[in-house]
């Protein structure tokens, strides 16, 4: 079995930039017991498939292969700091996205109308959005005061969409590109 997941991969010089924000947000939250990625992992989940057979993974990728989307880009900007679930029980914190238009939902939905086909039911609600960190299990408490951490509005362009390999290891995962797939 593949763990795998569907994302939108951050080029190096804005991975580089959310790095920046992050050092502002570990400062911010020192006394919380948080589990920081690292840059080079910075993406933006589409959909997350778990451990899939090889087998299928090759038929998905043909599926995903002829989506027709209507769009050649997706632009985002960086909008400032959340949390899932939310502020009171956190386990992640976040940098939220804002897009112009719908283009990341329409995208969202087909994938999840393809991956219907072989039994892949939709995820929760799609939230754009850069996990930073995610709160120790064992250790989550209420975040009380405003995080006062300046995110850049920085944008995002995405020109495709990949499916990806996630290999679990002791100090975290590894992610590998299995396939990209080009809006156009």
């Amino acid at each position: 079995m593949i763990r795998c997941f569907l994302s939108l991969n951050i080029e190096r010089s804005l991975q580089n930039k959310l790095s920046y924000a992050q050092e502002d947000l570990k400062k911010e939250l020192s006394s919380q017991k948080i589990k920081w990625e690292k840059a080079d992992k910075f993406h933006l989940t589409l959909r997350f498939l778990g451990d899939t057979e090889p087998g299928k993974i090759k038929i998905i990728s043909q599926e995903l292969t002829g989506l027709k989307l209507g769009f050649e880009v997706i632009s985002m900007t960086a909008s400032g700091i959340g949390f899932f679930p939310n502020a009171k029980k956190p386990n992640i914190v976040f940098i939220a996205l804002n897009e112009d238009g719908n283009s990341t939902g329409i995208l969202v939905d087909e994938i999840d109308r393809a991956l219907g086909k072989f039994g892949f039911k939709p995820d929760f609600k799609f939230v754009p959005h850069i996990t930073m960190g995610r709160f120790r299990r064992d250790n989550r408490v209420k975040i009380e005061h405003a995080i006062n951490v300046k995110i850049e509005p920085f944008e995002f362009k995405f020109d495709s969409f990949y499916l990806m390999k996630s290999k679990l290891k002791p100090g975290g995962s590894d992610y590998e590109v299995i396939k990209e797939f080009k809006f156009k």
